[in-house]
């Protein structure tokens, strides 16, 4: 008997492929039926009868047209930075994902600005409580978006990140869920009313 250790071999399986483009689908979906519900609520409130919104409530239709341009504008950064990704554009991909990220932190401000200005909180009418609740949970799923495209950033830049992998692309596509439900959130509050 020689000193070598006995081991079990690994049966030459390798790790599942597509493991986190799965897990994407799964959060993106999830966060879709949570903003659908909510948005659900509102339209059915709104049609429920009665004053919908409350008297007293002004609407700046300007900040929320703006945040909504902001988001719609890093569509674009972010499908750029897939593509140099793809093509092994480290600089363009870090570039672009800067800008992404700046555009992500600029719609955050802009919300939680707007926020300040209502006159009105989740316990005051119905209506607060699903704008309030709406406007939470998408700066909530913004800022993870931010916090997704922080780590891919870091992760291009350190060059960590090899060409081909599927990290920016399931990172693109929950930062494309937060697009839609931003769109969505502002169709629902600012045009609807």
């Amino acid at each position: 008997m020689s000193g070598a250790p006995l081991a079990l071999t690994t049966g030459g399986v390798d790790r599942p492929r597509k493991v986190m483009t799965l897990g994407m689908a799964l959060v993106v979906s999830s966060g879709t039926m949570l903003f659908g519900t909510l948005i659900a609520a509102y339209l059915r409130m709104r049609t429920a009868g009665g004053v919908w919104p409350p008297e007293g409530i002004v609407y700046d239709e300007y900040l929320g047209n703006m945040m909504v341009l902001t988001m719609l504008l890093s569509v674009l950064t972010m499908e750029w930075a897939c593509h140099a990704h793809g093509r092994g554009l480290r600089n363009q991909a870090a570039t672009a994902l800067g800008v992404t990220l700046g555009l992500g932190l600029a719609f955050l401000n802009l919300l939680s600005y707007t926020a300040g200005l209502v006159e009105f909180d989740a316990a005051s009418h119905p209506y607060g409580l699903v704008v309030t609740a709406l406007c939470m949970l998408l700066g909530i799923a913004v800022g993870v978006g931010v916090g997704l495209v922080t780590l891919t950033l870091f992760r291009v830049a350190g060059r960590q990140l090899a060409f081909g992998t599927d990290h920016a692309r399931t990172t693109a596509w929950y930062w494309y869920f937060t697009v839609g439900a931003s769109v969505a959130v502002w169709y629902t509050v600012v045009v609807l009313k």
